[in-house]
Protein backbone atom coordinates (compact mmCIF):
# COMPACT_ATOMS: atom_id res chain seq x y z
CA UNK A 1 0.00 0.00 0.00
CA UNK A 2 1.45 2.89 -0.86
CA UNK A 3 2.04 5.77 1.67
CA UNK A 4 1.84 8.81 -1.16
CA UNK A 5 -1.03 10.67 -0.73
CA UNK A 6 -3.08 11.36 -4.53
CA UNK A 7 -4.56 14.83 -5.19
CA UNK A 8 -6.52 13.80 -8.45
CA UNK A 9 -8.69 16.85 -10.21
CA UNK A 10 -11.12 16.82 -12.91
CA UNK A 11 -11.12 20.68 -14.67
CA UNK A 12 -12.28 22.04 -17.83
CA UNK A 13 -11.70 25.86 -17.38
CA UNK A 14 -9.01 25.46 -14.84
CA UNK A 15 -11.09 26.75 -11.73
CA UNK A 16 -10.60 23.62 -10.28
CA UNK A 17 -7.24 22.51 -11.42
CA UNK A 18 -5.83 25.49 -9.32
CA UNK A 19 -7.51 24.59 -6.35
CA UNK A 20 -6.27 21.17 -6.15
CA UNK A 21 -2.17 22.92 -7.06
CA UNK A 22 -3.41 24.99 -4.10
CA UNK A 23 -4.64 21.86 -1.64
CA UNK A 24 -1.12 19.89 -2.92
CA UNK A 25 0.92 22.65 -2.02
CA UNK A 26 -0.69 22.43 1.57
CA UNK A 27 -0.02 19.42 1.61
CA UNK A 28 3.41 19.61 0.86
CA UNK A 29 3.76 22.97 3.42
CA UNK A 30 2.56 19.81 6.22
CA UNK A 31 5.50 17.26 5.09
CA UNK A 32 2.87 15.14 3.44
CA UNK A 33 4.00 12.69 0.52
CA UNK A 34 1.77 13.74 -2.44
CA UNK A 35 0.87 13.37 -5.95
CA UNK A 36 -0.73 15.76 -8.04
CA UNK A 37 -2.51 14.37 -11.26
CA UNK A 38 -5.69 14.52 -13.95
CA UNK A 39 -8.20 11.89 -12.83
CA UNK A 40 -7.68 10.46 -16.51
CA UNK A 41 -4.05 9.76 -15.43
CA UNK A 42 -5.38 6.85 -12.34
CA UNK A 43 -6.29 3.79 -13.22
CA UNK A 44 -9.19 1.98 -11.13
CA UNK A 45 -6.05 -0.70 -10.42
CA UNK A 46 -3.67 2.34 -9.20
CA UNK A 47 -6.10 3.67 -7.01
CA UNK A 48 -6.81 0.64 -5.08
CA UNK A 49 -2.72 0.66 -4.07
CA UNK A 50 -3.52 4.01 -2.23
CA UNK A 51 -4.86 4.50 1.09
CA UNK A 52 -5.55 8.23 1.01
CA UNK A 53 -7.06 10.36 -2.29
CA UNK A 54 -8.61 14.05 -2.44
CA UNK A 55 -10.89 14.64 -5.72
CA UNK A 56 -11.05 18.42 -6.64
CA UNK A 57 -14.34 18.78 -9.77
CA UNK A 58 -16.50 21.17 -11.10
CA UNK A 59 -19.38 20.40 -13.08
CA UNK A 60 -19.77 21.23 -16.95
CA UNK A 61 -22.76 21.93 -19.47
CA UNK A 62 -26.05 20.22 -17.70
CA UNK A 63 -24.41 17.83 -15.18
CA UNK A 64 -20.97 16.67 -17.11
CA UNK A 65 -18.20 15.94 -15.77
CA UNK A 66 -14.92 17.25 -17.48
CA UNK A 67 -13.14 16.03 -20.13
CA UNK A 68 -10.02 15.09 -18.04
CA UNK A 69 -12.23 13.22 -15.91
CA UNK A 70 -14.24 11.08 -18.59
CA UNK A 71 -11.89 7.97 -18.90
CA UNK A 72 -11.85 8.09 -15.13
CA UNK A 73 -15.56 8.08 -14.48
CA UNK A 74 -16.29 5.36 -17.08
CA UNK A 75 -13.65 2.98 -15.12
CA UNK A 76 -15.70 3.56 -12.03
CA UNK A 77 -18.87 2.36 -13.63
CA UNK A 78 -17.43 -0.55 -14.34
CA UNK A 79 -19.96 -3.22 -13.52
CA UNK A 80 -16.55 -5.26 -12.40
CA UNK A 81 -16.24 -3.21 -9.66
CA UNK A 82 -17.67 -4.27 -6.43
CA UNK A 83 -18.74 -2.90 -2.90
CA UNK A 84 -14.88 -3.93 -1.76
CA UNK A 85 -13.40 -2.42 -4.43
CA UNK A 86 -12.29 0.63 -2.56
CA UNK A 87 -12.38 -0.95 1.12
CA UNK A 88 -8.71 0.36 1.89
CA UNK A 89 -9.66 4.30 0.55
CA UNK A 90 -10.29 6.72 2.43
CA UNK A 91 -11.25 10.07 0.37
CA UNK A 92 -12.82 13.40 -0.14
CA UNK A 93 -14.64 15.19 -2.80
CA UNK A 94 -14.88 19.21 -3.51
CA UNK A 95 -17.21 20.39 -6.17
CA UNK A 96 -16.95 23.37 -8.13
CA UNK A 97 -20.27 24.24 -9.57
CA UNK A 98 -23.07 27.14 -9.67
CA UNK A 99 -26.41 26.83 -7.96
CA UNK A 100 -27.93 28.85 -10.76
CA UNK A 101 -27.79 25.55 -12.41
CA UNK A 102 -30.54 22.61 -11.43
CA UNK A 103 -28.01 19.94 -11.78
CA UNK A 104 -25.33 22.07 -9.15
CA UNK A 105 -22.41 20.03 -8.04
CA UNK A 106 -23.90 17.48 -10.30
CA UNK A 107 -20.47 15.61 -10.96
CA UNK A 108 -19.34 16.13 -7.45
CA UNK A 109 -22.08 14.46 -5.69
CA UNK A 110 -22.36 11.53 -8.14
CA UNK A 111 -18.60 11.09 -7.46
CA UNK A 112 -18.81 11.08 -3.80
CA UNK A 113 -21.76 8.53 -3.98
CA UNK A 114 -20.09 5.99 -6.22
CA UNK A 115 -16.81 6.15 -3.87
CA UNK A 116 -18.84 5.37 -1.02
CA UNK A 117 -20.55 2.55 -2.92
CA UNK A 118 -17.46 0.73 -3.91
CA UNK A 119 -16.69 0.74 -0.24
CA UNK A 120 -14.54 4.17 -0.28
CA UNK A 121 -14.80 5.43 3.41
CA UNK A 122 -14.85 9.55 3.57
CA UNK A 123 -12.33 11.59 5.32
CA UNK A 124 -14.74 14.53 5.76
CA UNK A 125 -18.43 15.64 4.43
CA UNK A 126 -18.18 16.45 0.70
CA UNK A 127 -17.14 19.91 0.06
CA UNK A 128 -19.73 22.49 -2.50
CA UNK A 129 -18.27 25.07 -3.50
CA UNK A 130 -20.81 27.70 -5.44
CA UNK A 131 -20.39 30.63 -7.65
CA UNK A 132 -23.05 32.42 -6.39
CA UNK A 133 -21.97 32.51 -2.90
CA UNK A 134 -21.45 36.43 -1.53
CA UNK A 135 -17.99 36.42 -0.66
CA UNK A 136 -16.87 34.19 -3.85
CA UNK A 137 -16.79 30.46 -4.41
CA UNK A 138 -13.10 30.41 -2.64
CA UNK A 139 -14.59 31.40 0.63
CA UNK A 140 -16.18 27.55 0.72
CA UNK A 141 -13.53 25.61 -0.75
CA UNK A 142 -11.03 27.49 1.79
CA UNK A 143 -12.95 26.99 4.55
CA UNK A 144 -13.50 23.27 3.52
CA UNK A 145 -9.37 22.86 3.06
CA UNK A 146 -9.13 24.04 6.78
CA UNK A 147 -11.34 21.48 8.32
CA UNK A 148 -9.62 18.67 5.62
CA UNK A 149 -6.50 19.08 7.45
CA UNK A 150 -7.77 18.64 10.52
CA UNK A 151 -9.92 15.24 9.48
CA UNK A 152 -6.41 14.38 8.09
CA UNK A 153 -4.46 14.75 10.99
CA UNK A 154 -6.82 12.49 13.07
CA UNK A 155 -6.75 9.82 10.67
CA UNK A 156 -3.14 10.19 10.62
CA UNK A 157 -2.51 9.94 14.04
CA UNK A 158 -0.55 13.22 13.97
CA UNK A 159 -0.21 17.19 14.44
CA UNK A 160 0.12 18.72 10.80
CA UNK A 161 2.03 21.85 11.31
CA UNK A 162 1.93 23.59 8.43
CA UNK A 163 5.23 25.47 7.35
CA UNK A 164 5.73 27.58 4.73
CA UNK A 165 8.63 27.60 2.05
CA UNK A 166 9.45 28.67 -1.40
CA UNK A 167 8.94 25.80 -3.71
CA UNK A 168 10.78 25.49 -7.24
CA UNK A 169 9.40 27.92 -9.63
CA UNK A 170 6.36 26.03 -12.19
CA UNK A 171 8.42 26.65 -15.18
CA UNK A 172 11.97 26.99 -16.14
CA UNK A 173 12.83 29.81 -19.08
CA UNK A 174 15.74 32.00 -19.71
CA UNK A 175 14.99 35.43 -21.21
CA UNK A 176 17.74 36.96 -23.89
CA UNK A 177 17.94 40.56 -25.80
CA UNK A 178 17.06 40.73 -29.53
CA UNK A 179 18.26 43.10 -31.58
CA UNK A 180 14.80 44.77 -32.75
CA UNK A 181 14.91 47.91 -34.42
CA UNK A 182 11.33 49.04 -34.38
CA UNK A 183 10.86 49.18 -30.58
CA UNK A 184 6.89 49.70 -30.77
CA UNK A 185 6.00 46.73 -32.52
CA UNK A 186 3.44 44.95 -32.01
CA UNK A 187 3.37 41.27 -31.79
CA UNK A 188 0.86 41.21 -34.96
CA UNK A 189 0.01 44.93 -35.96
CA UNK A 190 -3.87 44.84 -36.50
CA UNK A 191 -3.65 47.97 -39.17
CA UNK A 192 -1.88 45.28 -41.37
CA UNK A 193 -3.99 42.49 -40.86
CA UNK A 194 -5.81 41.03 -44.23
CA UNK A 195 -7.28 37.31 -44.64
CA UNK A 196 -3.97 35.88 -46.72
CA UNK A 197 -1.75 37.22 -43.65
CA UNK A 198 -3.77 35.43 -41.05
CA UNK A 199 -3.97 32.38 -43.42
CA UNK A 200 -0.49 31.96 -42.94
CA UNK A 201 -0.18 31.90 -39.27
CA UNK A 202 -3.03 29.45 -38.78
CA UNK A 203 -2.90 26.61 -36.73
CA UNK A 204 -0.34 23.83 -37.11
CA UNK A 205 -0.24 21.02 -39.62
CA UNK A 206 -3.38 18.93 -40.25
CA UNK A 207 -4.29 18.75 -36.22
CA UNK A 208 -7.83 19.24 -35.64
CA UNK A 209 -8.86 22.70 -34.17
CA UNK A 210 -8.95 22.14 -30.28
CA UNK A 211 -8.50 24.53 -27.05
CA UNK A 212 -4.77 23.69 -27.94
CA UNK A 213 -4.82 24.20 -31.26
CA UNK A 214 -7.42 26.99 -31.96
CA UNK A 215 -7.98 28.31 -35.51
CA UNK A 216 -7.23 31.82 -36.39
CA UNK A 217 -10.59 33.12 -38.02
CA UNK A 218 -11.07 36.42 -39.35
CA UNK A 219 -13.67 38.50 -37.74
CA UNK A 220 -15.37 40.02 -40.62
CA UNK A 221 -18.46 41.85 -38.65
CA UNK A 222 -19.50 43.67 -35.62
CA UNK A 223 -22.52 45.38 -35.09
CA UNK A 224 -24.08 47.26 -32.70
CA UNK A 225 -27.71 45.68 -32.04
CA UNK A 226 -28.72 48.02 -29.42
CA UNK A 227 -29.70 51.96 -30.14
CA UNK A 228 -26.72 54.00 -29.83
CA UNK A 229 -28.73 56.32 -27.08
CA UNK A 230 -29.24 52.78 -24.85
CA UNK A 231 -26.15 51.83 -21.61
CA UNK A 232 -25.90 48.78 -22.75
CA UNK A 233 -23.77 48.17 -26.12
CA UNK A 234 -23.73 44.84 -27.71
CA UNK A 235 -22.62 43.55 -30.88
CA UNK A 236 -23.33 41.01 -33.23
CA UNK A 237 -19.72 39.82 -34.14
CA UNK A 238 -19.56 37.53 -36.85
CA UNK A 239 -16.25 35.04 -37.85
CA UNK A 240 -15.46 33.51 -41.45
CA UNK A 241 -14.16 30.15 -40.00
CA UNK A 242 -13.84 28.75 -43.91
CA UNK A 243 -10.73 26.29 -44.26
CA UNK A 244 -11.14 25.61 -40.59
CA UNK A 245 -12.91 22.18 -40.31
CA UNK A 246 -15.17 23.82 -37.91
CA UNK A 247 -18.97 22.07 -37.56
CA UNK A 248 -21.37 23.40 -35.17
CA UNK A 249 -25.14 22.76 -34.76
CA UNK A 250 -27.57 24.95 -32.89
CA UNK A 251 -26.87 24.98 -28.59
CA UNK A 252 -23.01 24.69 -29.02
CA UNK A 253 -20.14 26.92 -27.63
CA UNK A 254 -17.60 29.13 -29.42
CA UNK A 255 -13.99 29.69 -26.83
CA UNK A 256 -12.38 32.72 -27.91
CA UNK A 257 -8.60 33.83 -26.83
CA UNK A 258 -8.87 37.66 -26.03
CA UNK A 259 -5.76 39.67 -26.05
CA UNK A 260 -4.15 42.05 -22.95
CA UNK A 261 -4.57 45.88 -24.75
CA UNK A 262 -1.72 47.45 -25.40
CA UNK A 263 -1.79 50.14 -22.70
CA UNK A 264 -1.76 47.09 -19.92
CA UNK A 265 0.87 45.37 -21.93
CA UNK A 266 3.29 48.49 -21.27
CA UNK A 267 2.06 48.13 -17.57
CA UNK A 268 2.92 45.03 -16.85
CA UNK A 269 6.28 45.47 -18.78
CA UNK A 270 7.05 48.78 -16.32
CA UNK A 271 5.69 46.52 -13.39
CA UNK A 272 7.84 43.22 -13.92
CA UNK A 273 10.71 45.12 -15.64
CA UNK A 274 10.91 43.59 -18.57
CA UNK A 275 11.79 44.47 -22.17
CA UNK A 276 8.90 44.35 -24.28
CA UNK A 277 11.46 42.59 -27.05
CA UNK A 278 13.54 39.92 -24.79
CA UNK A 279 12.43 36.62 -26.10
CA UNK A 280 11.40 34.40 -23.40
CA UNK A 281 12.60 30.22 -23.94
CA UNK A 282 11.04 27.16 -21.78
CA UNK A 283 13.82 25.02 -20.83
CA UNK A 284 11.58 23.18 -18.22
CA UNK A 285 10.06 19.92 -19.00
CA UNK A 286 6.91 20.66 -17.19
CA UNK A 287 3.54 20.20 -18.43
CA UNK A 288 3.67 23.99 -20.51
CA UNK A 289 0.34 24.19 -22.33
CA UNK A 290 0.12 22.96 -25.27
CA UNK A 291 -1.34 26.55 -27.03
CA UNK A 292 1.51 28.39 -25.47
CA UNK A 293 5.09 28.91 -27.79
CA UNK A 294 7.71 27.01 -26.58
CA UNK A 295 10.05 30.36 -27.75
CA UNK A 296 8.45 33.81 -28.00
CA UNK A 297 8.95 37.71 -27.34
CA UNK A 298 8.00 39.27 -24.00
CA UNK A 299 5.44 41.69 -26.15
CA UNK A 300 3.81 38.38 -27.16
CA UNK A 301 3.44 36.58 -23.71
CA UNK A 302 2.24 39.49 -22.24
CA UNK A 303 -0.36 40.15 -25.16
CA UNK A 304 -1.49 36.37 -26.13
CA UNK A 305 -0.63 34.63 -23.28
CA UNK A 306 -0.56 35.69 -19.08
CA UNK A 307 -3.94 37.05 -17.72
CA UNK A 308 -2.04 40.51 -16.33
CA UNK A 309 -5.54 42.30 -15.91
CA UNK A 310 -7.30 39.22 -13.92
CA UNK A 311 -8.12 39.37 -10.46
CA UNK A 312 -5.63 38.11 -8.23
CA UNK A 313 -5.88 34.54 -6.33
CA UNK A 314 -4.89 33.71 -2.87
CA UNK A 315 -1.93 31.63 -4.15
CA UNK A 316 -0.51 35.19 -6.27
CA UNK A 317 -0.59 36.85 -2.23
CA UNK A 318 1.11 33.75 -1.23
CA UNK A 319 3.94 33.65 -3.89
CA UNK A 320 4.46 37.64 -3.83
CA UNK A 321 4.58 37.97 0.07
CA UNK A 322 7.93 36.49 -0.19
CA UNK A 323 8.94 39.65 -2.18
CA UNK A 324 7.62 42.28 0.29
CA UNK A 325 10.51 43.79 1.95
CA UNK A 326 8.61 46.47 3.66
CA UNK A 327 7.58 45.65 6.97
CA UNK A 328 4.18 47.05 6.75
CA UNK A 329 2.95 45.61 2.89
CA UNK A 330 4.42 41.97 4.35
CA UNK A 331 2.12 42.13 7.12
CA UNK A 332 -0.97 43.08 4.95
CA UNK A 333 -0.27 40.27 2.12
CA UNK A 334 0.18 37.68 5.31
CA UNK A 335 -3.05 39.39 6.64
CA UNK A 336 -4.51 38.43 2.82
CA UNK A 337 -3.50 34.94 2.97
CA UNK A 338 -4.94 34.02 6.80
CA UNK A 339 -7.88 32.33 7.42
CA UNK A 340 -9.03 35.12 9.58
CA UNK A 341 -8.23 37.88 6.58
CA UNK A 342 -11.06 35.95 3.76
CA UNK A 343 -13.13 39.55 4.31
CA UNK A 344 -10.22 41.90 4.15
CA UNK A 345 -9.06 40.15 0.94
CA UNK A 346 -12.10 40.03 -0.24
CA UNK A 347 -13.02 43.59 0.01
CA UNK A 348 -9.70 44.43 -1.50
CA UNK A 349 -9.62 42.36 -4.39
CA UNK A 350 -13.04 40.96 -5.35
CA UNK A 351 -15.63 43.28 -4.35
CA UNK A 352 -13.98 46.53 -6.26
CA UNK A 353 -12.11 43.81 -8.81
CA UNK A 354 -9.20 44.86 -8.35
CA UNK A 355 -6.35 43.74 -11.21
CA UNK A 356 -2.66 42.02 -10.94
CA UNK A 357 -1.19 45.37 -11.98
CA UNK A 358 -3.23 47.24 -9.62
CA UNK A 359 -1.93 45.42 -6.74
CA UNK A 360 1.38 45.71 -7.89
CA UNK A 361 1.41 49.08 -8.36
CA UNK A 362 0.26 49.57 -4.73
CA UNK A 363 2.72 47.44 -2.87
CA UNK A 364 6.32 48.73 -3.99
CA UNK A 365 8.48 47.00 -2.15
CA UNK A 366 6.75 43.64 -3.76
CA UNK A 367 7.60 44.47 -7.05
CA UNK A 368 10.75 46.30 -6.33
CA UNK A 369 11.78 42.79 -5.30
CA UNK A 370 9.92 40.16 -7.62
CA UNK A 371 11.94 37.18 -8.46
CA UNK A 372 11.01 36.73 -12.04
CA UNK A 373 11.71 33.18 -12.11
CA UNK A 374 7.99 33.14 -10.33
CA UNK A 375 5.96 34.85 -13.35
CA UNK A 376 4.42 31.96 -13.83
CA UNK A 377 3.47 30.70 -11.01
CA UNK A 378 1.34 34.22 -10.13
CA UNK A 379 0.12 35.34 -13.23
CA UNK A 380 -2.40 32.45 -14.67
CA UNK A 381 -2.46 31.87 -18.73
CA UNK A 382 -5.40 33.75 -20.07
CA UNK A 383 -8.22 31.43 -20.51
CA UNK A 384 -10.62 31.42 -23.41
CA UNK A 385 -14.24 32.62 -22.93
CA UNK A 386 -17.02 30.96 -23.97
CA UNK A 387 -20.01 32.66 -26.00
CA UNK A 388 -23.08 30.39 -27.07
CA UNK A 389 -23.21 30.37 -30.97
CA UNK A 390 -26.18 32.70 -32.31
CA UNK A 391 -25.91 31.37 -36.14
CA UNK A 392 -27.16 27.99 -37.68
CA UNK A 393 -24.61 26.41 -40.18
CA UNK A 394 -27.41 25.71 -42.56
CA UNK A 395 -27.63 29.50 -43.61
CA UNK A 396 -23.71 29.85 -43.83
CA UNK A 397 -21.22 26.75 -43.65
CA UNK A 398 -18.23 29.59 -43.51
CA UNK A 399 -19.74 32.06 -40.86
CA UNK A 400 -20.38 31.88 -37.09
CA UNK A 401 -21.76 34.50 -35.20
CA UNK A 402 -22.26 35.54 -31.74
CA UNK A 403 -24.31 38.07 -29.54
CA UNK A 404 -22.23 39.69 -26.84
CA UNK A 405 -22.79 42.30 -24.23
CA UNK A 406 -19.78 44.96 -24.14
CA UNK A 407 -18.75 44.51 -20.49
CA UNK A 408 -17.57 47.76 -18.70
CA UNK A 409 -19.22 49.17 -14.87
CA UNK A 410 -18.22 51.10 -12.37
CA UNK A 411 -16.63 50.18 -8.60
CA UNK A 412 -14.72 52.21 -5.82
CA UNK A 413 -11.92 52.25 -8.43
CA UNK A 414 -11.11 55.31 -9.93
CA UNK A 415 -10.63 53.17 -13.80
CA UNK A 416 -13.88 51.78 -15.46
CA UNK A 417 -13.56 48.03 -15.29
CA UNK A 418 -13.51 46.00 -18.44
CA UNK A 419 -14.38 42.66 -19.82
CA UNK A 420 -11.28 41.37 -21.00
CA UNK A 421 -12.73 39.47 -23.97
CA UNK A 422 -15.82 41.63 -24.99
CA UNK A 423 -13.80 44.75 -25.35
CA UNK A 424 -11.12 43.44 -27.16
CA UNK A 425 -13.07 42.04 -30.05
CA UNK A 426 -15.51 45.61 -29.62
CA UNK A 427 -11.84 47.72 -30.60
CA UNK A 428 -10.82 45.00 -32.73
CA UNK A 429 -10.68 46.49 -36.67
CA UNK A 430 -12.65 44.02 -39.37
CA UNK A 431 -10.81 41.62 -40.99
CA UNK A 432 -8.33 41.27 -37.66
CA UNK A 433 -7.35 37.58 -36.49
CA UNK A 434 -8.81 35.54 -33.42
CA UNK A 435 -8.11 32.65 -32.03
CA UNK A 436 -11.48 30.32 -31.66
CA UNK A 437 -12.33 26.48 -31.53
CA UNK A 438 -15.98 25.21 -30.54
CA UNK A 439 -17.33 22.97 -28.15
CA UNK A 440 -20.29 20.91 -27.55
CA UNK A 441 -23.20 22.88 -25.69
CA UNK A 442 -25.30 22.10 -22.86
CA UNK A 443 -28.37 22.22 -24.94
CA UNK A 444 -30.36 19.18 -26.51
CA UNK A 445 -32.51 20.70 -29.11
CA UNK A 446 -35.42 17.99 -30.48
CA UNK A 447 -36.79 18.25 -33.69
CA UNK A 448 -40.31 15.87 -33.45
CA UNK A 449 -41.82 18.25 -30.18
CA UNK A 450 -42.41 21.76 -29.39
CA UNK A 451 -39.24 23.81 -27.99
CA UNK A 452 -39.92 26.35 -25.63
CA UNK A 453 -37.03 28.81 -24.83
CA UNK A 454 -36.61 31.31 -22.26
CA UNK A 455 -33.77 33.77 -22.91
CA UNK A 456 -33.88 37.29 -21.92
CA UNK A 457 -30.96 39.93 -23.52
CA UNK A 458 -28.19 37.79 -24.72
CA UNK A 459 -29.51 35.11 -23.05
CA UNK A 460 -31.41 34.60 -26.88
CA UNK A 461 -28.29 33.65 -28.28
CA UNK A 462 -28.66 29.54 -28.51
CA UNK A 463 -32.43 29.98 -30.14
CA UNK A 464 -31.27 33.03 -32.78
CA UNK A 465 -29.22 29.37 -33.70
CA UNK A 466 -31.91 26.98 -32.95
CA UNK A 467 -34.67 29.24 -34.81
CA UNK A 468 -32.47 30.17 -37.87
CA UNK A 469 -31.93 26.26 -37.95
CA UNK A 470 -35.72 25.33 -38.38
CA UNK A 471 -36.77 28.51 -40.33
CA UNK A 472 -41.23 27.67 -41.37
CA UNK A 473 -40.93 23.95 -40.22
CA UNK A 474 -43.71 22.21 -38.95
CA UNK A 475 -41.80 22.44 -35.78
CA UNK A 476 -43.70 24.94 -32.91
CA UNK A 477 -41.22 26.80 -31.41
CA UNK A 478 -42.03 29.30 -28.69
CA UNK A 479 -39.80 32.14 -27.70
CA UNK A 480 -40.11 34.54 -24.46
CA UNK A 481 -37.30 37.19 -24.54
CA UNK A 482 -37.07 40.17 -22.13
CA UNK A 483 -34.97 43.54 -22.57
CA UNK A 484 -35.81 47.25 -21.16
CA UNK A 485 -37.49 48.24 -24.70
CA UNK A 486 -38.77 47.30 -27.76
CA UNK A 487 -36.71 50.22 -29.72
CA UNK A 488 -33.65 49.88 -27.34
CA UNK A 489 -32.71 46.67 -27.49
CA UNK A 490 -34.93 43.96 -29.26
CA UNK A 491 -32.02 42.68 -31.21
CA UNK A 492 -33.78 40.37 -33.79
CA UNK A 493 -37.14 42.08 -34.07
CA UNK A 494 -37.57 42.27 -37.55
CA UNK A 495 -35.86 38.95 -38.11
CA UNK A 496 -38.11 36.62 -35.96
CA UNK A 497 -41.38 38.52 -37.30
CA UNK A 498 -40.97 37.02 -40.52
CA UNK A 499 -40.78 33.21 -39.14
CA UNK A 500 -44.15 31.58 -39.45
CA UNK A 501 -43.16 28.69 -37.08
CA UNK A 502 -41.68 31.65 -34.34
CA UNK A 503 -44.10 32.87 -31.78
CA UNK A 504 -42.23 35.53 -29.63
CA UNK A 505 -43.49 36.68 -26.46
CA UNK A 506 -41.73 39.61 -25.44
CA UNK A 507 -41.72 40.92 -22.10
CA UNK A 508 -40.03 44.91 -22.26
CA UNK A 509 -38.95 45.79 -18.67
CA UNK A 510 -39.18 49.61 -18.89
CA UNK A 511 -41.54 50.63 -21.16
CA UNK A 512 -44.33 51.16 -18.96
CA UNK A 513 -44.22 51.98 -15.18
CA UNK A 514 -44.86 48.21 -13.82
CA UNK A 515 -41.39 46.04 -14.69
CA UNK A 516 -42.76 43.12 -16.71
CA UNK A 517 -39.92 40.73 -16.59
CA UNK A 518 -40.01 37.33 -18.52
CA UNK A 519 -41.12 35.17 -16.29
CA UNK A 520 -44.37 37.03 -15.74
CA UNK A 521 -45.10 36.74 -18.82
CA UNK A 522 -44.57 32.97 -18.54
CA UNK A 523 -47.75 32.76 -16.18
CA UNK A 524 -49.20 34.85 -18.06
CA UNK A 525 -49.23 32.31 -21.27
CA UNK A 526 -49.38 29.58 -18.79
CA UNK A 527 -52.20 27.71 -21.15
CA UNK A 528 -49.85 28.10 -23.83
CA UNK A 529 -47.05 26.70 -22.13
CA UNK A 530 -49.16 24.02 -20.18
CA UNK A 531 -50.56 22.96 -23.69
CA UNK A 532 -47.04 22.31 -25.09
CA UNK A 533 -45.95 20.63 -22.17
CA UNK A 534 -49.02 18.08 -22.40
CA UNK A 535 -47.49 17.48 -26.23
CA UNK A 536 -44.10 16.56 -25.29
CA UNK A 537 -42.54 20.16 -25.17
CA UNK A 538 -38.98 21.13 -24.10
CA UNK A 539 -38.45 23.98 -21.86
CA UNK A 540 -34.83 25.94 -22.64
CA UNK A 541 -33.58 28.60 -20.15
CA UNK A 542 -30.38 30.92 -21.21
CA UNK A 543 -29.11 33.91 -19.74
CA UNK A 544 -28.49 35.66 -16.64
CA UNK A 545 -27.70 33.16 -13.73
CA UNK A 546 -28.36 35.66 -11.03
CA UNK A 547 -31.66 35.63 -10.16
CA UNK A 548 -34.09 34.86 -13.50
CA UNK A 549 -33.23 31.05 -13.49
CA UNK A 550 -34.74 30.64 -10.08
CA UNK A 551 -37.45 32.92 -11.11
CA UNK A 552 -37.97 31.68 -14.40
CA UNK A 553 -38.48 27.82 -12.42
CA UNK A 554 -41.04 29.20 -9.76
CA UNK A 555 -43.16 30.74 -12.93
CA UNK A 556 -42.94 27.26 -14.29
CA UNK A 557 -44.10 25.77 -11.21
CA UNK A 558 -46.96 28.38 -10.76
CA UNK A 559 -47.64 27.01 -14.11
CA UNK A 560 -48.23 23.58 -13.42
CA UNK A 561 -50.02 24.35 -10.63
CA UNK A 562 -52.62 26.46 -11.65
CA UNK A 563 -53.34 24.65 -15.07
CA UNK A 564 -52.15 21.02 -14.37
CA UNK A 565 -54.82 21.44 -11.49
CA UNK A 566 -51.40 20.40 -9.60
CA UNK A 567 -50.39 20.78 -5.75
CA UNK A 568 -47.73 23.27 -4.79
CA UNK A 569 -45.83 19.79 -4.17
CA UNK A 570 -46.89 18.16 -6.73
CA UNK A 571 -45.77 20.51 -9.16
CA UNK A 572 -42.88 21.45 -8.00
CA UNK A 573 -42.30 17.47 -7.88
CA UNK A 574 -42.92 17.73 -11.86
CA UNK A 575 -41.01 20.59 -12.77
CA UNK A 576 -38.11 18.40 -11.10
CA UNK A 577 -39.29 15.43 -13.33
CA UNK A 578 -38.57 17.32 -16.21
CA UNK A 579 -35.19 18.68 -15.21
CA UNK A 580 -34.50 15.04 -14.74
CA UNK A 581 -35.54 13.80 -18.12
CA UNK A 582 -33.91 16.46 -19.76
CA UNK A 583 -37.15 18.12 -21.00
CA UNK A 584 -36.19 21.03 -18.65
CA UNK A 585 -32.49 22.49 -19.70
CA UNK A 586 -30.82 25.78 -18.78
CA UNK A 587 -27.32 27.39 -19.93
CA UNK A 588 -26.83 30.09 -17.57
CA UNK A 589 -23.52 32.59 -16.91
Amino acid sequence: MSEEMLVLYGSETGNARELAEYLYRECIFRDISVRLCEMNQISVQELQSHNIALFVCSTTGDGEEPKNMKMFWRQLLSRQLTPQTFSQLYFSVLGLGDSSYAKFNYVAKRLFRRLEGLGGRPLHSLGLSDEQHPEGSDYQSYVWMGDLFEKLGTHLQKQLTRTYRMLPPRYTFTITQTEINDTDKKCEDIKDCNKEEVEKRDCRGDQVVSKDNPWKSVMVGNRRVTSEDHFQDVRLVEFDVSGSGITYKPGDVVWIYPRNSDEDVTEAANLLNLNLDSNLEFTSESDIPAFVPKSLTIRDLLTDYLDIASIPSRLFFEICSNFAKDELEKEKFEEFISLLGREELYSYVSRPRRTILEVLADFHSVRANLDIRYLFDFVPFIRPRGFSIASAQCVNKDRLEICMAVVRFKTIMKKERIGLCSNYLANLPLNCPVKLFVEQGSFKFPTDRPIIMVGPGTGCAPFRSLIQSRVNTQQQLILFFGCRGEHRDYFFKKEWEEISNLQVITAFSRDQDRKIYVQHRIVEYGELIWSALTRGAVFCVAGNSKNMPFQVKDALITVSRVHGKLTQTDAEKYVETLVRNRLYQTETW
